[in-house]
């Protein structure tokens, strides 16, 4: 029998709601809804995983919210996904709602939509004799509201950005998912093809779920990151070059025309890589931007990418011409004329701005130009070297040894002036020129200086900040508490002073460390520091360093005139003598210099300090550090940093330490596992093997003065550490120092054998799950800051105590712990709360009440300022709970951090 088909008039009365479109019959007409503020919703808070894209979409008139929500979490139908996909290919305009429309009886679509499904058969995103055929065969509900499945909106999206062909060269092609099988064969090609171009992704790493259904909040994503491959001209958007950009407006050059668009409080401002907010200050200017706009008012800013649409130019000034605003410059021996306007910004060589016409002639110049200007302008121009000479007074604000720049606070004016410093400055104090040049200046210190070519070439302290001594070393008492110094050594007024020394006493002698008072040699000049008590805190030997010698090879020693014959790493000849000074280091331990002889024998390996021909450090090769290559009972391979594999012996009974535990033997040792091998004295065997571990723990206390670091691991055990002894770092592996940690911070104490090295904090991110998948997590923390972890190869998931390694038991919603563990893995610990019945809340004593399950249990919390109330993705008042409301309580860190209404 043939099917029945029906005629339908399709007019703008008859139009059904739905939000995605934003659609209402209001009064018998078309309302659009919150038509003033299209991309702010009421249920998208800020922050949340698909914010950017819901705003981009909304912007460009592609999705529209109703009365303020958007309902991100519910599923799409297969009649709005048409709509959707209409607007994304900027076709909506091609929608004829007048047309008459027939549809066989099985296939209904909600009235509003018809004439959006008529033009997808017609532009090719439907195929009309598969529709209508899915549409007979699931008669019992209608082919527009069915929610749409993952492969048939991805085979949607494939064709509506004109990949059809690359999914039908990919339709034979396995699914590299686990669940592939379950692709309905007319989807394979679409599938393959639209992860290929990464617009969609699996539920989990290896599962697609091809007969899913998918959020709002997910098809606006698809369809923004589908852009990149289908871009689309919208009304009000353009694609521009920022010029500037300041707290009102945004200033864009585009077609040879500028123009300058208004920002307001409400403008959503985004940079291409990152998935959160950004402030007006992250965008760059002279990069691309996408701008989307009402009228001139800026909807939606996006830097596009990290390439400054600049270029910069090294030549020598040869005329300005002030009336032209154009400056003559030398360029690879070329006259090239250089455009500026009244942004340009000039400066001399001290960093100071100048105006364009006090550039002189044969100036060595650096230009920043424009590329996007049919004309191109100068940005910048930098003084690089100039004929300015001067002298002056002040005092040193800042300094810059990085950049070998000073700031200088003019002494009569006040004004501040950055002068680059020339790398051969000679700083003088006291009469003496100070090694070390810029170095050696301190912020405070009062300066005379003088220019030359706008390079400071000399630096004259005339006051220091600090309470500074320059003194020539006498002596110094044996147990090292005090020190002999002539003050004003060589001059009529030359004097033998004395000064106690601090317990915590800094020296430094370039080239060498570890350092002690037992270093100093008579005749060292010295800058001594001193703390309010007039105690010596720190001592800098000044006129001289230590050259170290590494891979030294022993060629002869006598003992009698202490001379060592040895040759370098390259195989160079060359001799020092010891002295009563010399510090011989031996395997961490020290050996006085009568007893160098029987150590100092042919071919042993060193580590030579060396001073005019003395050596001040001999410190013998006993250790090797670097990867087990291989290992068994009588051998170790050991793969240094270099590349280079050592093979050694180890000799028995040999000594293998690892932290933690007591009575290690080398099949504890594996092939990858870092290690430090102790060679014994002849350095041709390895004596101890030391396993470099970590041990995760958290700050108990510190002890600053006394250099301790106390710290409690998982079992409850207090570990005391030498802070002194440690290096300490940041999550980024920047140093710190033992004032920076503070207690409750998670770090691991990194060992070398038994002997602690060095802490490490490690970052811990707590918050609610906001999206997960099989390598990424996306976390908001309770200051609403959304954070991306990277899940890496090996990760671990613990769960209601079950320990894991997948991400798909995980939840949007869960709320997490996630940190890296001493291996550097990442660990993810789920918080699953603490289910109660809400009984009363005492706002003067902050005292939380739940109803009891039993006489004897607890049930009073205390609730803090950071305690978040929360009922689904939105922050509530703790007055809105009632008696009797379910309640999940979280606690971190044995506070409560949150109350959730069930």
């Amino acid at each position: 029998m043939p099917q029945q088909k029906k005629w339908v008039k399709v007019v703008s009365s008859m139009l059904v709601f739905s939000v995605l479109t934003g659609f209402s019959a209001v009064g018998g007409s078309l309302a659009y809804a919150d038509s003033a503020s299209p991309s702010r919703f009421s249920d998208v808070p800020a922050g949340h995983w698909a914010e950017k894209h819901i705003a981009k979409l909304a912007t460009q008139g592609i999705v529209k919210g109703t009365n303020g929500a958007f309902k991100p979490s519910d599923n799409v139908s297969q009649q709005e996904a048409i709509a959707l996909a209409i607007r994304f290919i900027g076709k909506e305009q091609d929608v004829k709602v007048d047309d008459a429309i027939v549809f066989p009886d099985t296939f209904e679509v909600s009235t509003y939509f018809k004439p959006y499904i008529i033009l997808a058969f017609q532009a090719g995103l439907l195929d009309q004799k598969e529709e209508f055929e899915l549409a007979e065969a699931n008669p019992k509900s209608a082919w527009g509201t069915q929610k749409a499945t993952r492969e048939w909106i991805t085979k949607l999206i494939v064709k509506a950005i004109g990949k059809q062909k690359e999914a039908e060269a990919l339709a034979n092609d396995a699914i590299s998912f686990s669940d592939g099988s379950k692709v309905g064969s007319d989807y394979k090609g679409y599938v393959n093809a639209a992860v290929s171009l990464q617009l969609i992704k699996g539920i989990t790493a290896d599962r697609f779920d091809p007969k899913g259904f998918i959020t709002r909040a997910s098809i606006a994503t698809i369809f923004s990151r589908a852009e990149t491959q289908f871009p689309v001209s919208y009304t009000g958007q353009q694609t521009a070059v920022m010029t500037s950009i300041d707290a009102t407006s945004v200033h864009l050059y585009q077609n040879d025309k500028e123009s300058a668009i208004e920002m307001t409080p409400d403008t959503y401002v985004y940079r291409f890589d990152s998935e959160k907010p950004s402030k007006v200050a992250d965008l760059e200017p002279n990069t691309k931007l996408l701008v989307i706009s009402s009228g001139n008012k800026a909807l939606y800013v996006e830097q596009l990418d990290a390439a400054k649409q600049v270029e910069k130019l090294k030549g020598t000034v040869d005329r300005v011409l002030v009336n032209d605003s154009k400056i003559w410059v030398w360029i690879n021996d070329e006259p090239v004329a250089i455009t500026y306007n009244s942004a340009t910004v000039v400066t001399d060589g001290a960093g100071a701005v100048i105006k364009p016409s006090a550039l002189a002639k044969d100036s060595e110049v650096e230009i920043t130009r424009d590329t996007y200007r049919t004309k191109p302008q100068a940005l910048s121009i930098k003084v690089q070297s100039a004929p300015i000479n001067n002298n002056g007074q002040g005092t040193i604000s800042a300094i810059d040894t990085a950049s070998s720049a000073v700031t200088v606070k003019d002494s009569v004016t006040g004004t501040e002036y950055k002068y680059n410093v020339s790398p051969q400055v000679d700083v003088i104090w006291q009469g003496q020129i100070l090694d070390g040049g810029l170095s050696q200046l301190r912020v405070g210190d009062a300066i005379s200086y003088e220019v030359k070519n706008s390079l400071v070439t000399k630096i004259t302290i005339t006051q220091t900040s600090a309470k500074l001594i320059r003194g020539e070393f006498y002596s110094a008492s044996s147990d090292g508490k005090t020190i002999q110094y002539v003050k004003n050594a060589g001059t009529a007024q030359s004097a033998l002073e004395a000064k106690f020394v601090s317990i915590l006493v800094d020296v430094t002698i370039d080239g060498l460390t570890g350092t002690t008072i037992a270093d100093l040699v008579k005749g060292d000049i010295l800058d001594i520091s001193l703390n309010s008590n007039d105690q010596v805190v720190a001592i800098k030997v000044v006129n001289r360093n230590v050259t170290l010698m590494i891979g030294a090879t022993v060629r002869n020693y006598e003992s009698d005139t202490r001379i060592l014959d040895f040759k370098d790493k390259d195989g160079n000849p060359m001799s020092v003598y010891l002295t009563d000074k010399t510090r011989i280091d031996l395997n961490g331990s020290t050996v006085a210099v009568s007893a160098a002889g029987s150590l100092l024998v042919k071919n042993r390996k060193l580590t030579i300090g060396v001073t005019d021909n003395k050596a001040v450090l001999i410190q013998f090769v006993y250790k090797y550090s670097g990867t087990v290559a291989a290992i068994n009972t009588s051998q170790v391979s050991i793969t240094q940093s270099n590349g280079a594999i050592i093979t050694l012996p180890l000799e028995l009974p040999n000594s293998i330490e690892i932290a933690g535990k007591s009575s290690s033997t080398v099949s504890d040792v594996k092939a990858g596992d870092t290690v430090t091998g102790l060679l014994n004295a002849n350095q041709d065997k390895v004596i101890t093997l030391q396993v470099h571990t970590s041990l995760q723990s958290s700050v108990f206390s510190t002890d600053v003065a006394g250099k301790r670091l106390r710290v409690k691991t998982s079992d409850g055990s207090i570990l005391d550490l030498n802070a002194a002894a440690m290096d300490i770092y940041n999550e980024r592996g920047d140093k710190i120092t033992l004032a920076d940690l503070k207690a409750g911070q998670t770090g691991n104490v990194q060992y070398v054998g038994l002997t602690p090295v060095a802490y490490k904090l490690v970052k811990v991110t707590y918050g609610k799950l906001t999206a997960v998948n099989a390598s990424s997590l996306a976390i908001v923390d309770n200051s609403g800051v959304v954070t991306s972890v990277t899940l890496g190869d090996s990760y671990t998931v613990v769960k209601n105590g079950l320990t894991g390694s997948s991400s798909a038991v995980l939840q949007v919603g869960d709320r997490v712990e996630v940190k890296k563990d001493a291996k550097d893995r990442v660990v993810v610990t789920v918080n699953s709360g603490i289910s109660k019945k809400f009984w009363k809340y005492n706002a003067a004593t902050g005292e939380l009440s739940v109803k009891r399950a039993t006489l004897t249990e607890l049930n009073t919390y205390a609730v803090t300022s950071a305690t978040k109330v929360t009922q689904g993705d939105q922050q509530i008042a703790i007055s809105q709970l009632k008696d009797g409301d379910a309640i999940l309580l979280y606690f971190y860190q044995n506070v409560l951090v949150e109350i959730a209404k069930v």
